[in-house]
């Protein structure tokens, strides 16, 4: 992935700060599914920049716990796109020395919002919501549908 942090940059002509595409995936439908994931991905190269994997796995033989636990995220799974987001956000600068202050996301997440309120890169660089005119036509679609 750092490759393609690099690529991104190269595509951004050398700026470190970079638009990115955010969206969560649950290995089943509905807030119900154990497992999940964000990724983070460059706009301007399409590869994916960073991702976080979660699991609500609880051990099956408490005995060997701390040698088989998956568990890294408690709540509901719909959270766990907001989670991963805000994660990936406030570790673009240690991992990558890059920042990420250009946001698409689906519009389906509280991701955006809870990055801008933990001011993940501080008071003077805030992160800028892109909106994508596919899903924006998809949402007013279904106003429209009725």
């Amino acid at each position: 992935m750092a490759e393609a942090v690099r690529e991104a940059v190269d595509e951004n002509d050398g700026k470190r700060d970079l638009a990115v595409a955010v969206d969560g995936s649950w290995q089943k439908r509905g807030f119900s599914s154990k497992n999940g994931l964000v990724t983070v991905t460059s706009v301007d190269t399409g590869k994916v920049i960073d991702v976080e994997v979660f699991s609500k796995r609880i051990c099956p033989n408490k005995t060997k716990h701390l040698q088989n636990c998956k568990r890294n995220f408690e709540g509901y799974s719909g959270k766990m796109e907001v989670a991963g987001a805000l994660s990936i956000f406030q570790r673009s600068q240690s991992l990558y020395n890059v920042r990420y202050t250009k946001y698409l996301g689906d519009g389906d997440s509280k991701a955006f919002t809870s990055i801008v309120e933990n001011k993940v890169y501080g008071d003077h660089c805030s992160v800028e919501k892109l909106e994508c005119i596919g899903h924006v036509m998809k949402r007013m679609g279904h106003v429209f549908d009725a």
